[in-house]
């Protein structure tokens, strides 16, 4: 038996553990990014409501200080109605207070409208930071729980590491270097390497020729699928 074949299955292993740990730590990151999305999503709701109500209360203002000088403009020229000396002021003072009386009612409106939409924004802010407050409180636990399960699949994944390279060192060269150049494009979760099955590569399932299989049997030379390049490996059961 090959002598690199014992170092390879226990690269095997080691890739099978990393593609776990790997699986763990992606679903910390997750949850991690999930519980941050939800308490963003609460800040930019609160942000824009309060520059909403900002505005719509400058508004307001606006519109209840053009609402008293409508209401100034309406006594005076009511008084001045009241006095007019002959038909013609009486038509003329006529017209302009039924069109400061309109005004008053546009007026009117419109503020009823920007009351009503503060009143929205006021409602949006007090949801947006009651949930942001309970986001905050209730996934504490959750971002904790999360945040060290992510930096103990990171520090897993070091130590895996670290062992690998001890294990590559001991491998021939041009083997140490292909397995190196194939882990950085497999999608395989376990690795660039493979057990054969049914007499086919573990990865691709392209079937492998008898030449390769009798030399993976008899551990007479390590093999590389000739289609997606990964280190074969001889069944379990083998």
């Amino acid at each position: 038996m090959n002598p690199s074949y014992e170092i390879i299955e226990q690269l095997y292993r080691l890739d099978i553990d990393s593609g776990l740990v790997t699986q763990d730590q992606r679903a910390a990151q997750k949850e991690l990014s999930e519980l941050a999305k939800k308490s963003r999503i609460s800040e930019e709701i609160i942000a824009k409501t309060r520059t909403d109500m900002s505005f719509n209360e400058a508004e307001l203002r606006r519109l209840y200080k053009k609402l008293d000088d409508l209401e100034e403009r309406k006594a005076e020229r009511s008084a001045r109605l009241f006095a007019a000396k002959n038909d013609d002021d009486h038509r003329s003072l006529k017209r302009e207070l039924d069109h400061v009386e309109r005004e008053i009612r546009d007026t009117q409106r419109k503020a009823d409208d920007t009351e009503s939409r503060i009143e929205h924004s006021k409602s949006l802010f007090q949801k947006a930071e009651a949930e942001l407050s309970a986001s905050t409180s209730a996934s504490e636990g959750e971002r904790k729980k999360a945040q060290e399960a992510e930096n103990n699949s990171a520090g897993r994944l070091n130590e895996i590491n670290k062992v690998r390279d001890s294990y590559l060192s001991r491998l021939d060269d041009r083997i140490a270097q292909h397995y190196i150049r194939v882990a950085k494009i497999t999608r395989s979760p376990n690795g660039p390497i493979c057990r054969v099955v049914e007499r086919a590569c573990g990865n691709c399932r392209i079937g492998l020729s008898p030449q390769i299989l009798n030399n993976i049997v008899r551990g007479k030379s390590v093999e590389f699928c000739p289609n997606c390049s990964h280190v074969l490996l001889p069944n379990a059961t083998n």
